[in-house]
């Protein structure tokens, strides 16, 4: 069997960081990572928590949510001040996060 260690890269400032997101009933995790070989995106730092039971009751959508607010506070030191795009898999928040500005008149 092969196993392979995984291997975490230092960020490049000059690149565009990729966060990508999911929550369970249970937990919620996130991972941000670079894209420096026009390949893959390569790992740079993950992080998850349990949810408590009241968080558990939330609806997919604010579990949704909660890791994206989870993820600012936890990645700022690398997000504030670079440009980032989230990777979301609920199709709520994709639409959300995505829909056309329309300007007031």
């Amino acid at each position: 069997m092969y196993i392979e260690a995984l291997i975490l890269i230092s960020p490049n400032w000059q690149v565009k960081f990729s966060v990508h997101t999911n929550a369970s009933l249970l937990a919620m995790g996130a991972m941000l990572s670079q894209n420096l070989t026009k390949k893959n995106d390569q790992l740079m730092v993950y992080a998850y928590r349990l949810l408590n039971r009241t968080k558990q009751n939330y609806s997919t959508t604010h579990r949704e949510v909660l890791v994206m607010v989870f993820v600012l506070h936890k990645f700022k030191h690398y997000l504030m001040g670079n440009t980032f795009i989230f990777f979301v898999d609920h199709m709520q928040l994709d639409y959300l996060v995505n829909k056309p500005h329309v300007q007031e008149e």
